[in-house]
């Protein structure tokens, strides 16, 4: 089963996208900050990361650098409502979603990129 890493600091929007996430077949872990994701990612070793931009202790950018400076094999996938940069390699995604109430997106990413790195 592939795992995935879902940080967002909204305790209700974690939850929307652990079922949705988990509904597609995923094991699914949940965290609120850049430090949970420091702590947890070497232990739960994710296939896929999907990173808020903005949250409470560090930027998103700064987290996303910290998992792919040791995690080079898991898909980065920013999440925000901040429309993306021209080149996400400068900010070491795989992925860009618009933040949305409808996960089809999401979840379409999510989809490709398992797919593609199997």
């Amino acid at each position: 089963m592939r795992r995935i890493l879902f940080v967002d600091s909204e305790p209700h929007i974690q939850q929307l996208c652990r079922e949705e996430l988990q509904d597609e077949g995923y094991e699914v872990l949940v965290a609120g900050s850049g430090g949970d994701v420091v702590r947890m990612v070497d232990t739960f070793n994710p296939d896929v990361v999907i990173l808020e931009v903005i949250l409470k202790d560090m930027s998103g950018l700064e987290t996303g650098r910290m998992v792919k400076g040791t995690r080079k094999q898991t898909r980065l996938v920013y999440y925000s409502h901040y429309q993306p940069p021209p080149d996400l390699s400068q900010w070491g995604a795989d992925a860009y979603v618009l933040k949305s109430p409808d996960l089809a997106s999401l979840k379409e990413t999510v989809r490709t990129l398992v797919r593609n790195h199997q």
